[in-house]
């Protein structure tokens, strides 16, 4: 069994990646050494380390070394591979010469691009296979140069026909063997001639469409794919968006099974809009996830408060943080009428939750969390609690000093991320505020951000950085984002919060810093280092949208400017000290 050895970049780091055609005996041989399998590379994958090579060795006889490099490589017991990492090549983002520290990004020259261009191999769609990876403009090209590949604007995704020829040049040109799954090819797949999935409008609510299946489980296993589908109990069927890029996707979904798209749905029905929003999609998986945790008993109480927090607008984080509160309360009193439990119940559920050694934050939590049910649904207008708040810690916020901020930047490779993090702690924004932002908002000729339903539901305008102008303006053409600045998988929707802070972990892992840092404390960062160059405390509040010129004044305790040139008591009485000795 030939096995082909080739280093790879897989989750954030280097391994050392087989590739072989499947074989029961050396998976069972891999698995006893603790390797590890990759759905989107299609292979098996060790840490890339000495020990783990010479292990390789010792138990596989016909290894094959895949493409080792003459030079810039570091010996690993007679497997060469490259150690150079490719970063921004200079064709693919132009960047200005500005100095050093007013545009910390930089360049590195590299043949080849596959250990990082972040490949990953999504669920097939009909008769193609579906991948993305990290842009650049001459792979680009050279894939939409094939026959059978093309580039899907909905989804930001490749989709390649799944085909021998298509496969073999598709690898080629990744530089990646066996990316795509052997024999996996559109002629295998099942003909249900004669069969029909019919579309109908669904009245309750016309923004969504039944879809009705016919009873069969590699159909309904397809559609259940779908990112925002539903099934209907009542119905018997599932509950889709009603907008045209859902329509085109099941037709091309289920075209190589030969079954007929029945659309009995009225003209114009499918409309754009009715495909969810980002507030939308945030609110219902919110919902979802609070009623998972509802017992029967609380069920009536909790709908009550998600429907009056939807009712006043409030964020899906308060509608977390407050339903959670209750339902820990709920929870504590038997899942009794909460009309039945007492003030002098309630005060005295509080002291015992500070005495079991609740935090602060949990504290305020669940303060606000009643006030709100027994003011606003119980219309107990008369309803406080009289009792000390619990006292907040006084923590002082991390901050990176100027130098660090650099050598981050510079461990970022990828252009995206590498703005993303920039935009972060040049203009001081929440990630919040960083995902959603929207190319309308950037006022390029004012060189300012324009913040808009930011945290309190307020607008502020902000500094946009002379320094990455250049490179945004750049980024905007290679990446021909629609609508925000940062879009995730699909177009029309942002980046997630939790992807920025993904590549803000990785970016401080590979920069080798040893302070324990987020998105947020590039926020904080930005604010000391205001302070610390002279700027007004004020402006400094109106840039990070504090409400309480209170807030803001956290970062004086950080800043180095004037605590540096503060002298102890103690070296000042061994100076002393050391003058007299002098003296005498």
């Amino acid at each position: 069994m030939q096995i082909i050895v080739k280093k790879i970049w897989h989750r954030d780091a280097d391994r050392i990646g087989l590739f072989f055609k499947h074989d029961s005996a050396t998976i069972s041989q891999l698995k006893q050494l603790k390797g590890m399998y990759s759905q989107s590379l299609r292979c098996w994958y060790f840490d890339y380390n000495l020990e783990n090579y010479k292990l390789i060795n010792q138990t596989f006889n016909d290894l094959v070394i895949d493409n080792p490099k003459e030079t810039k490589t570091q010996p690993l017991a007679g497997l060469t591979i490259s150690r150079d990492l490719p970063a921004i090549a200079k064709s693919e983002l132009q960047l200005d010469s500005a100095p050093v520290l007013h545009n910390p990004e930089h360049i590195t020259n590299t043949n080849s691009l596959a250990p990082n261009m972040r490949l990953e191999l999504l669920p097939n769609l009909g008769k193609y296979w579906v991948f993305k990876m990290q842009y650049y403009q001459h792979i680009s090209k050279q894939l939409l140069a094939t026959k059978g590949v093309y580039w899907n604007a909905n989804y930001k995704v490749y989709m390649a026909l799944r085909h021998e020829n298509v496969q073999k040049l598709v690898e080629k040109i990744l530089d990646t063997p066996a990316f795509f799954p052997e024999n996996d090819y559109y002629k295998n797949e099942t003909i249900f001639q004669g069969e029909s999935i019919v579309l109908k409008p669904h009245l309750e609510d016309l923004k969504w469409m039944e879809v009705y299946m016919p009873p069969y489980l590699v159909l309904r296993e397809k559609i259940k794919r779908f990112s925002m589908a539903r099934y209907s109990t009542i119905k018997d069927c599932y509950l889709l968006p009603a907008a045209p890029t859902v329509y085109d996707a099941m037709t091309m979904q289920f075209e190589p099974h030969k079954i007929l798209i029945n659309n009995r749905l009225p003209k114009g029905y499918l409309l754009k809009q009715n495909l969810p929003n980002r507030k939308q999609l945030d609110l219902r998986k919110t919902k979802e996830q609070l009623f998972n945790q509802v017992p029967d008993g609380a069920h009536e109480y909790i709908t009550l408060m998600v429907d009056t927090i939807l009712a006043l607008n409030y964020s899906s984080s308060t509608m977390r943080t407050y339903t959670s509160s209750f339902l820990k309360f709920l929870r504590d009193h038997q899942f009794r009428d909460p009309h039945t439990i007492t003030q002098k119940e309630i005060v005295k559920y509080l002291a015992s939750l500070m005495e079991r050694g609740l935090s602060a934050s949990s504290g305020h939590s669940m303060v606000n969390a009643l006030l709100f049910y027994y003011q606003q649904i119980e219309h107990q207008k008369g309803f406080e609690l009289k009792l000390p708040r619990p006292k907040t810690e006084k923590k002082l916020p991390a901050v990176l000093t100027m130098e660090e901020c650099l050598q981050l930047f510079r461990a970022v490779d990828n252009p995206k991320h590498k703005l993303l993090l920039l935009i972060g702690y040049g203009a001081g924004l929440r990630v919040s505020e960083i995902v959603t932002l929207e190319w309308r908002d950037i006022l390029f000729t004012e060189h300012k951000i324009h913040i808009k339903n930011a945290k309190g539901k307020k607008d502020r305008m902000v500094m946009l950085p002379y320094s990455i102008v250049n490179s945004l303006e750049l980024y905007k053409k290679l990446y021909e984002p629609n609508k925000y600045v940062f879009e995730g998988q699909f177009a029309g929707e942002p980046y997630s919060t939790g992807s920025a802070r993904s590549v803000m972990r990785q970016a401080l892992k590979k920069s080798g810093l040893e302070k324990r840092a987020t998105v947020h404390t590039l926020r904080h960062s930005f604010a000391t280092h205001l302070l610390e160059s002279g700027t007004d405390i004020r402006y400094i509040q109106k840039f990070l949208g504090h409400a309480s010129i209170k807030t803001t004044t956290i970062y004086t305790h950080v800043s180095k400017m004037a605590s540096d040139k503060i002298l102890s008591p103690l070296d000042r009485l061994v100076d002393e000290n050391n003058k007299k000795k002098l003296s005498d």
